[in-house]
């Protein structure tokens, strides 16, 4: 589904990612760990256009989207969330949710069922007409997740969608996550909290300092000597 080739990035003379080769494949939940600055959100800020690579190339259900818009990748498939809350606060619940459609020519009665239906799986109905200023932080996230799905997605990237919270709030975002995954979306998350990573991940890919130094099924990078020196420990 998602093919990364050598994609490399620097910000000044910093090396945030460097000849990163990544493939994912559709129906099952990716992770990607590593310490802070490692290269993550860099990746998923390439991947959905926010900024260019430099170099390297990412292909999308066997497309090249490396030098696409953002809205051109939406488009295509992939939808995200992001670490710092992204959301209009004045607006409420349904609206932002809502936001995510607009970009699809369809009538308001059929805008309106698919809100609803995601409102009500992600257990949202409750706080509709809520501005999401005044919402708790789950809920912010739930309706972060909400905007995504409403672009009918094929991969969702996640970015810290976990971080922040307490182990109830971890566990219903993990028990939603598996749930999408069984419905047929693709999941793409970064995570800090390695329990629920370890525990939800299909596969995990680790970064450092740009680079890519392992990847494998979990119980293989929990025992990981190289990932245990620069992360675990």
């Amino acid at each position: 589904m998602l093919k990364i080739s050598n994609v490399s990035k620097k910000f000044g003379g910093i090396h945030a990612l460097e000849g990163v080769c990544l493939t994912l494949e559709k129906g099952k939940i990716w992770s990607i760990i590593g310490p802070n600055g490692a290269g993550k959100t860099t990746l998923f800020n390439l991947i959905t256009g926010t900024i260019p690579a430099d170099s390297g190339k990412i292909e999308f259900m066997g497309e090249d989207i490396t030098y696409m818009k953002p809205h051109e990748i939406c488009r295509k498939g992939i939808a995200r969330t992001y670490q710092q809350k992204n959301l209009f606060p004045n607006l409420s619940v349904f609206d932002n949710v809502i936001a995510g459609m607009l970009k699809d020519s369809i009538e308001e009665q059929g805008r309106k069922k698919k809100v609803y239906e995601i409102l009500k799986f992600l257990g949202l109905e409750e706080v509709e007409k809520e501005t999401v200023s005044s919402l708790p932080p789950l809920d912010c996230k739930l309706v972060e997740l909400g905007r995504a799905l409403a672009t009918d997605p094929k991969l969702i990237l996640l970015d810290e969608l976990i971080g922040g919270l307490i182990t109830t709030e971890t566990e219903k975002i993990c028990k939603i996550v598996e749930t999408l995954r069984d419905k047929g979306y693709t999941i793409f998350q970064i995570g800090h909290e390695i329990r629920p990573i370890m525990k939800t991940s299909n596969w995990i890919f680790v970064l450092d300092e740009g680079r890519k130094i392992a990847e494998g099924l979990p119980e293989e990078i929990r025992n990981n000597k190289d990932v245990h020196e620069v992360y675990l420990e």
